[in-house]
């Protein structure tokens, strides 16, 4: 299908890149955009990747849009669908690019009026980088973007999201909030907390800078996600604590059984270290 109207609310990497994913692929008359960084919002304009400012979210007047895109921090949507759900038409779908669903979902379902429908979504693509300048309509390409489904979901709006998802190249997985949750604790947001905290740990050393100048390319690749926002994961982990926990609780069991058969290595032959032989691939 083609929309008449889009909104996206958050002009940055993720919002950016899906506004231009529906302009190459003609899925959208016009664009609009809104973001609570006028700077953001001007980049956007300057950049032609929305055609004109939603500026209802500004006035406090009605959105005309059919699709509103939320592509904020899971903190800003959660107040968004709390605060100003009276700002999108009846009759509207709104959909957002959250990290972290249970939350989102249970706020939209408290607070939006029932002739606005929310499908909670989560498209698995991005960058350490931020800004509509490095927006790229290619970004969800092959990507698995994930779709709340309960017994909740109107199946209707939810295809007719899937459709557009689809469209713009990604891979639509359905899951319901939790079950997405704990995914993503596991292989997004276990990997980001590992990323950073080794960073830190060779950062903390007083031989650091000797450190990084011996690293090599393993050490990069292990670290770049170090890179990433804290305004952003300060949510994320904020909304899925549970489950990123009992993530970390599984990553330290790993780890304690490391140390602890390294402690006891001794070198006779018959101590092989099975345990942490299990870690890798091959013999």
């Amino acid at each position: 299908m083609k929309w008449r109207r889009v909104t996206v609310l958050g002009c940055g990497l993720i919002g950016g890149s899906f506004a231009k994913a529906l302009k190459d692929n003609h899925l959208a008359e016009r664009i609009a955009g809104w973001d609570v960084s006028t700077d953001a919002l001007s980049e956007a304009l300057r950049l032609q990747i929305i055609d004109e400012v939603d500026d209802a979210f500004s006035s406090g007047g009605v959105s005309d849009s059919d699709l509103v895109y939320l592509a904020m921090p899971v903190n800003e949507i959660i107040k968004f669908l709390r605060e100003a759900g009276s700002q999108i038409k009846d009759g509207a779908i709104i959909t957002d690019a959250g990290s972290t669903k249970t939350e989102v979902l249970k706020v939209a379902r408290t607070h939006l009026p029932k002739e606005k429908i929310f499908i909670g979504g989560h498209p698995v693509a991005g960058s350490h980088l931020q800004g509509a300048s490095h927006a790229e309509a290619t970004l969800f390409a092959n990507a698995p973007y994930i779709l709340v489904n309960d017994s909740q979901t109107n199946e209707t709006v939810l295809a007719a999201v899937k459709e557009t998802i689809e469209l713009i190249g990604a891979r639509v997985v359905l899951m319901s909030a939790e079950e997405h949750d704990r995914a993503m604790a596991i292989v997004s947001h276990l990997p980001q907390l590992l990323s950073s905290a080794l960073a830190k740990t060779i950062e903390s050393q007083p031989d650091a800078q000797t450190l990084l100048e011996v690293a090599g390319s393993g050490f990069r690749d292990m670290t770049r996600l170090a890179e990433s926002s804290w305004k952003v994961w300060r949510d994320i982990c904020a909304t899925n604590r549970v489950q990123i926990a009992c993530a970390l609780d599984i990553l330290i069991r790993e780890l304690q059984g490391v140390r602890d058969e390294l402690s006891e290595f001794a070198s006779e032959e018959s101590h092989n270290l099975s345990f942490t032989s299990t870690l890798f691939k091959s013999p």
